[in-house]
């Protein structure tokens, strides 16, 4: 039987989803339930999983059906979308050598797993090894993508198309220069009473709390569950398996909440994703940044408010009797306190912007090789009283805080502040349609929050860029504006600046 060139393409892009969606759960495999001695292994089967996708991606069947397919012009939104992706994933990997391709994500694994014993043995020097290996991977990659004079704007551009070195100069001193003054501001006025929060929160009770706060959210169980990690991460396989990790801690229940909120965020971003994009590998985000907005979304403009808080903690107080007496109010200020901390999952939402600039121009220095790998922890202490005022009691808690340098997410973190960048356009265009959304927060509704993201945003994963996103969800460009005077607003209120 004869197939057309749209079968074969769609079969073609199907079985490229089904290996995707396979190496995602080999890896959540690995950081939730693998033994510990299977690392080598696996990151030999991740190795040769990526060798199969780059081989189907650059394969010469893929270039004869996008050429017959592109010679066509289809009139079907999502079929083109598909050629757009596979065309530019096409050229792009025919410049990498398939072996590079499959090395580097059998590194990439190996360095992870290393990563985790070294930051609970506050280790350093184990992963050092791997962590400049891992860059100069990276470095390899992009220089055959074409950006080997300034790999920062390349390694940029993986995360979200277009980002360029000069427009997150200019996005960082704009915040720096709000920023800097304000906490400074911040930091001689009466702080919030830190009481609220203090006590002791059983782990099993948590859990309970937590779940019931992601399915008030949206978050399905049935498509998605919830497991501990060393560090939270949602996994994304398709949108009926999407999983993620929290971690627990006893003396802060609001940490395991609020992380729980944020991956939450991401998980339910992707639950809601087009039925019709299943095995099409348009059913991603559009970009991270845009993915972090719909994360933070939840965390902070959800999580963090005071509406949120009127109607969980009543909730909380079924599982903590702590907070008996506590009102919504003091818990809320509490929340936001200003906290200055040199761990980023602990940060503010004000300080929590200079923890990802601090990354910014580590990254630059470790790419154009004015800072050495070894040099690379002292740098961190130092950039951390720089900017925070506070150092890292050790490696731990400073420089191996974070997964992402070691699982190939090199200069990822400005996808946090586009993120809230994004998330200001988007609160502001969702109170213009639903006026009164922190009233139904207050009553714990959250079906027309989750129906706005999903018909403006979740629904289109990828089959739009993230600007057309923002331009048919807020009508606007992308700017700090909205975003700063939502900080202003906020932090102004809470410390009752005049």
């Amino acid at each position: 039987m004869d197939y057309s060139a749209e079968e074969r393409f769609r079969a073609l892009m199907r079985k490229i989803d089904y290996l995707n969606n396979i190496s995602q759960t080999l890896s959540w495999d690995m950081r939730v339930m693998m033994p510990k001695d299977a690392a080598e292994y696996r990151g030999a089967e991740m190795g040769f999983l990526a060798g199969q996708i780059h081989t189907l991606e650059t394969s010469p069947e893929m270039e004869a059906l996008l050429q017959e397919l592109e010679s066509t012009q289809p009139e079907d939104f999502v079929l083109r979308a598909m050629i757009r992706k596979a065309r530019f994933t096409h050229d792009k990997l025919s410049k990498v050598p398939e072996a590079l391709y499959a090395a580097y994500a059998d590194h990439n694994l190996k360095t992870e797993h290393i990563w985790a014993e070294a930051r609970a043995k506050n280790d350093y020097s184990m992963v050092l090894p791997f962590l400049k290996q891992e860059f100069t991977f990276k470095k390899e990659l992009i220089s055959c993508a074409g950006f080997a004079d300034d790999p920062l704007t390349g390694l940029m551009d993986e995360w979200e198309a277009g980002t360029t070195r000069q427009q997150i100069d200019g996005l960082y001193e704009e915040l720096k220069a709000f920023l800097v003054p304000f906490v400074q501001r911040l930091r001689v006025e009466p702080q919030p009473d830190p009481a609220p929060l203090r006590g002791c929160f059983p782990k099993e009770k948590q859990k309970a709390f937590c779940r019931e706060v992601l399915q008030a959210v949206g978050y399905n169980f049935d498509r998605g569950r919830v497991d501990e990690g060393a560090h939270p991460y949602t996994t994304f396989n398709f949108r009926k398996d999407i999983r993620f990790t929290c971690r627990y801690f006893e003396d802060d229940f609001t940490r395991a909440t609020l992380s729980c909120l944020h991956e939450g965020g991401h998980a339910i971003h992707w639950q809601n994703m087009g039925a019709e994009l299943d095995g099409t590998t348009l059913a991603v985000s559009t970009s991270l940044s845009v993915d972090e907005s719909q994360s933070r979304f939840q965390e902070n403009i959800l999580g963090r408010s005071l509406a949120f808080w009127e109607h969980f903690l009543p909730v909380a107080r079924k599982y903590f009797p702590a907070l008996e007496g506590v009102s919504p109010e003091a818990f809320y200020r509490a929340l936001n306190a200003l906290h200055v901390s040199p761990v980023r999952l602990t940060a503010d939402e004000l300080t929590y912007n200079l923890h990802i600039i601090l990354r910014y121009e580590l990254e630059k220095a470790l790419l154009d090789g004015s800072l050495s790998f070894e040099e690379l922890p002292a740098a961190w202490n130092k950039k951390s009283m720089e900017y925070l005022g506070v150092c890292p009691a050790n490696d731990a808690e400073g420089v191996l805080q974070d997964m992402h340098w070691f699982s190939g997410y090199i200069c990822y973190f400005q996808s946090y502040v586009l993120g809230n960048c994004y998330d200001g356009h988007f609160l502001h265009a969702m109170q213009k349609d639903v006026p009164d959304m922190f009233e139904q927060v207050r009553r714990g509704d959250f079906s027309r929050i989750l129906g706005w993201n999903v018909s403006h945003i979740h629904r289109f994963a990828s089959t739009k860029t993230p600007r057309q996103v923002l331009w048919d969800a807020a009508g606007e460009e992308l700017s700090a504006k909205r975003y700063l005077q939502y900080l202003t607003d906020k932090y102004s209120e809470i410390y009752r600046l005049s």
